[in-house]
């Protein structure tokens, strides 16, 4: 393929030196027009066969092989034309004429009849797009083409001007829809490349009344372009790898964010420029009514953008506030114990850290304990109600405590609560309190229970954490062995 790419383009070279060159510029411009059509075709043809291709590209690039045909064969027929008669060639709209643009029509309606994939308020800010580029386009079209120096003056000089204007305002269209979605029978390159293939041609049959009276041998040159860019694209598109892109959503890209100004700017410009040059006149009414247009068009897009802006800044505060949500959640769920919604071990030890690490002098507690015969509540009456019994024990160690104190489950039916600025005889009331709430009745799975515990109690100004916490185990387990409920390490002071 890149050998065929050197061949159109040598071709190309060729056919522009012997126009500039030669005895017939036109003969040899059309003739290489209609070798660069065949060669489309034939391209066109191949990546119809081409397997793998979906159903639509296949569609395409089928359609696209017979309009290349039609293509090729108004080139011939032209060439024969300007052989027999040069001067009435040039003029006259033939059938080959007709024929080649047929060619271009059946490019440009798959361009314009590819599925959207938008929805919304993204259709909605294309089509506002789209609709600044046709409307700037349409002022190029008044301004230079119809009414412009060199306007088209007959009914089928005005009538051709008029096709090729429609042909390149769509093709503009086209170019904006392919820029913007992301779905297409071909590559986003090889369209781009194909509508500016059409765009081209249309143009030149837009300005053919300017293209006649200056009709030299660059302009033969400059005919050709648009059969270049045809065989272009089909070369793009060969080579090409992996499937053919898919329906997508909108993406948005620097290009088209900015394209309806560019538009609105090109069309402020040519009002400069013609203001100074042919007054107030029809011409520049007409690019003064685009301009109105257009600066319409845009303010509705910006507040499209506006309205757009706005919802994704909502929607952008409300997952900040579910993620610091779920963050707390996680929080936590990382620091509590999901049973009884207890402080766990982990956080349990980390309050305690930084309890020992504030100012010493101040005295501090632990108070460690378990329930009694919790294994016979589990084995008699189910691990269900073994886990109601921990609730309702959680619930009342809580109740039992000052705010400011930790409590926390460190596993199984152990627990422990963690006192700050407080004396061995505080924790020792504090741990009778515990006693007197866990031992009420509490009606579990249609049984009443009266649960009891064993409290271990070391108290200290001075002693670290984990010395604080071998204490109370010990202690807890002398008050096990003496049946006493409660029992103060001997260490204990403050």
């Amino acid at each position: 393929m890149v050998r065929v790419l050197g061949g159109v383009f040598g071709i190309f070279a060729v056919a522009a030196l012997l126009i500039w060159l030669g005895p017939a510029p036109a003969i040899t411009s059309w003739s290489a027009q209609a070798a660069l059509e065949g060669t489309f075709a034939w391209l066109a043809w191949r990546l119809w066969r081409r397997p793998g291709q979906p159903a639509r590209a296949r569609l395409f690039w089928g359609a696209a092989a017979v309009a290349g045909a039609l293509k090729t064969v108004g080139g011939l027929v032209r060439v024969v034309q300007f052989a027999v008669d040069p001067a009435g060639a040039g003029r006259d709209i033939t059938v080959s004429t007709l024929v080649i643009a047929g060619g271009s029509i059946v490019l440009l309606a798959f361009l314009l009849t590819r599925p959207g994939a938008t929805t919304g308020r993204e259709r909605a800010r294309m089509w506002l797009d789209a609709a600044t580029v046709l409307i700037a386009t349409a002022v190029f079209v008044w301004s230079i083409a119809l009414i412009g120096s060199e306007q088209a003056t007959g009914p089928l000089e005005i009538a051709w001007t008029v096709i090729g204007s429609v042909i390149t305002i769509a093709a503009a269209f086209a170019v904006v829809r392919l820029v913007m979605i992301e779905d297409a029978p071909f590559s986003r390159a090889t369209g781009a490349v194909l509508a500016a293939a059409i765009a081209l041609f249309g143009v030149s049959h837009m300005l053919n009344p300017q293209l006649a009276a200056a009709d030299s041998r660059g302009i033969f040159v400059l005919r050709m372009l648009p059969a270049l860019a045809l065989v272009v694209g089909a070369c793009v598109e060969w080579l090409r790898r992996g499937p053919a892109r898919t329906s997508g959503p909108l993406r948005p890209s620097p290009v088209t964010l900015r394209l309806p100004f560019f538009a609105v700017a090109a069309t402020q410009l040519m009002l400069i420029i013609q203001l100074p040059i042919v007054g107030l006149t029809i011409e520049s009414w007409g690019t003064v009514v685009g301009a109105v247009l257009l600066t319409t068009i845009v303010t509705a897009r910006q507040g499209v953008v506006l309205a757009d802006n706005e919802r994704l800044v909502h929607r952008l505060g409300e997952t900040v506030e579910a993620l610091g949500r779920q963050e707390e959640r996680l929080r936590h769920a990382a620091n509590h114990d999901h049973l009884t919604g207890l402080a766990n071990r982990a956080f349990f030890d980390q309050h305690a850290q930084h309890l020992g690490s504030s100012e010493p002098g101040h005295g501090r507690a632990v108070l460690l304990l378990d329930l009694n015969e919790f294994k016979l509540v589990n084995d008699t009456f189910g691990h269900h109600a073994g886990d109601d019994l921990l609730k309702t024990a959680a619930t009342r160690l809580r109740r039992s405590v000052r705010p400011g104190d930790t409590v926390a489950r460190l596993g199984g039916d152990e627990f422990s609560v963690l006192l700050a600025d407080t004396s061995a005889d505080d924790a020792v009331a504090t741990a009778r309190r515990i006693l007197r709430a866990l031992a009420e009745p509490v009606r579990i799975h249609g049984r009443t229970l009266r649960p009891a515990a064993s409290v271990g109690i070391a108290a200290s100004r001075t002693k670290p954490f984990e010395s604080l916490l071998r204490d109370a185990d010990e202690a807890m387990y002398e008050a096990k062995r003496r049946h006493s409920g409660l029992q103060l390490h001997p260490d204990s002071t403050g």
